[in-house]
């Protein structure tokens, strides 16, 4: 999970327009941080968008049971003016408290895979160490890999939502 590189938009909405459609869309609005995740965080199987506005700069992120749970994205977006056309540079980023938890659950696994190997397990020959080993190896990546899957998706969900709500059309 890592943030994406900002990508530019153009939309058919002037500046008025635009900035009403983004302020109706966030239902509740919250800093992006993780104090602000951790006090808004949403334990229910409800859908919400949460996000701020600051001058020509906003932050909107969806959180929910369906939306990525822990493993949401944020996305970060910048008005720039050109040529008589709104253009918008955004980008995304997991949320803090989600990194947090991906690594310690990342280290714990790793640790619990490698306490269980050294101290619990007897191997009376390479073959049964080769196995064990590609068995714990197999569980790791399966622990990295439901996180990434999460985040992927609620990411591509999401900024598909926003394209279409803002009318958004990639220029790069």
């Amino acid at each position: 999970m890592a943030a994406d590189r900002p990508k530019l938009y153009r939309t058919r909405l002037n500046e008025t327009q635009f900035w009403e459609r983004l302020t109706f869309l966030i239902q509740e609005h919250s800093k992006a941080g993780l104090k602000g995740y951790v006090k808004k965080f949403n334990y229910h199987r409800t859908e919400k968008i949460f996000g701020r506005i600051e001058g020509d700069k906003f932050w909107i992120w969806k959180q929910g049971f369906f939306s990525g749970s822990i493993f949401y994205p944020i996305f970060h977006g910048q008005i720039l003016k050109r040529k008589n056309e709104l253009e918008l540079e955004m980008n995304s980023k997991p949320n803090s408290l989600g990194g947090i938890l991906f690594i310690i659950a990342s280290i714990s696994i790793a640790l619990i895979i490698a306490i269980w190997l050294l101290f619990f397990v007897a191997f009376d020959s390479r073959l049964e160490k080769v196995i064990y080993l590609c068995i714990a190896f197999a569980i790791l990546i399966i622990s990295q890999f439901i996180p990434n899957l999460t985040y992927t998706i609620s990411k591509r969900n999401f900024r598909k939502f926003l394209e279409e709500e803002l009318e958004l059309e990639r220029t790069n």
